[in-house]
């Protein structure tokens, strides 16, 4: 009966094998996984990404209301002031190949929330730094901020993927959440609570990324990785303007604080200098007519230059929260064109997208070093 059975079995397979190739076969795997999202549900999440977003530029408003004036009063020399800043800005340069070799390889989830991951680790060491005067320790959680800034700042390419209009949705987000900066700065008794704060915007970010689709639908249509002239200039315009807002945000709060500005005017700040940055793309996502790639190129990079003198200038501390918003609203110009430019038309491949963060965020480091 046994033999029976199993030359039955064997029948019935050749049977399966014979009536075409989507049969049934022996030794044939078949997945029993359910089928993959559709791909609207896998593109059609840009709130979330401006949600997360927004808690990363949050978190950055925070750190960057004490990370200046806590490295001048902890450095060792005055040469060294700079180096927390300038490596929070080289973490984020580090992190743009892997950010996009991640989103490639496991998907949004694994690598959003990698990045959010280091974001709370590099908050909570920078404010036990900060307690026990260890500069070298606020340098390494400065950097893995830095780390996590640079996965954050892919939310903008993966959004706009579906379309360059998502991508200044996402940076729109960050301008309502940098609001929120004066009010978290006030509620925070010291600059450790603030910095713990940050970290604990870190975790918010990565409750949402497991919220978002673990795969991704496939690159874009027209994606490319030879340099093209438009590639070229949002690259290197970009860079400009990462450059002279880098040098600004260093340079400001320092100038403020130099001032006897207090802390919370300080926040306040930063947080509409922030505001200012992503602001703009809240009207060019609505309206964006208004903001041609080559104008707000060129305007975006006028209007920062003038605020940098103003900062560099210190005259008064209005006058240098006043320099700040300028280049914050030129920063967010000249970004407005660079994405345009970056995803209208033939699109550039991951690659191309993470060397030109690699560029922008080079630079920016540079700006707090060398300026």
């Amino acid at each position: 009966m046994s033999l029976r059975m199993e030359r039955g079995f064997v029948d019935v397979l050749a049977k399966d094998a014979s009536e075409g190739d989507d049969a049934m076969r022996m030794g044939q795997i078949v997945c029993a996984c359910p089928a993959s999202l559709p791909r609207a549900q896998i593109t059609d999440n840009r709130l979330t990404l401006a949600a997360g977003f927004g808690l990363a530029v949050l978190a950055q408003a925070l750190v960057l209301t004490v990370l200046p004036e806590q490295s001048r009063l902890i450095a060792p020399t005055i040469e060294r002031v700079g180096w927390p800043f300038a490596l929070l800005l080289v973490g984020a340069a580090l992190a743009s190949f892997p950010a996009a070799l991640l989103v490639d390889s496991f998907g949004r989830r694994a690598a959003f929330g990698l990045g959010a991951s280091l974001g709370v680790a590099g908050g909570a060491l920078a404010a036990f730094s900060i307690a026990k005067g260890n500069f070298f320790g606020l340098c390494l959680g400065a950097l893995w901020l830095g780390f996590a800034q640079g996965f954050a700042l892919f939310y903008r390419h993966i959004a706009a993927q579906g379309a360059p209009r998502d991508g200044l949705v996402v940076l729109a987000g960050g301008a309502g959440a940098a609001l929120l900066a004066p009010l978290f700065v006030s509620l925070a008794a010291s600059p450790g609570a603030t910095l713990l704060a940050a970290s604990g915007l870190h975790i918010g970010a990565l409750a949402l990324s497991v919220r978002m689709p673990h795969v991704i639908a496939g690159a874009a249509s027209k994606s490319e990785w030879r340099l093209t002239g438009r590639f070229i200039l949002a690259t290197v315009a970009g860079a400009l303007a990462w450059f002279i807002m880098s040098a600004g945000m260093l340079h400001g709060p320092l100038t403020l604080a130099v001032c006897a500005a207090t802390p919370a005017f300080i926040g306040g700040a930063m947080g509409w200098h922030l505001f200012s940055m992503y602001g703009p793309a809240a009207l060019a996502a609505r309206w964006p007519a208004f903001f041609p790639p080559f104008a707000a190129l060129a305007g975006g990079l006028a209007v920062m230059l003038a605020g940098w003198g103003a900062v560099h200038a210190g005259a008064s501390t209005v006058n240098v929260a006043a320099g700040l918003l300028a280049i914050g609203v030129g920063w967010g110009a000249a970004n407005i064109g660079a994405i345009r430019l970056l995803h209208e038309g033939a699109r550039p491949s991951r690659a191309a997208l993470a060397f030109h963060d690699l560029c922008l965020l080079g630079a920016a480091a540079a700006g707090a070093l060398i300026v």
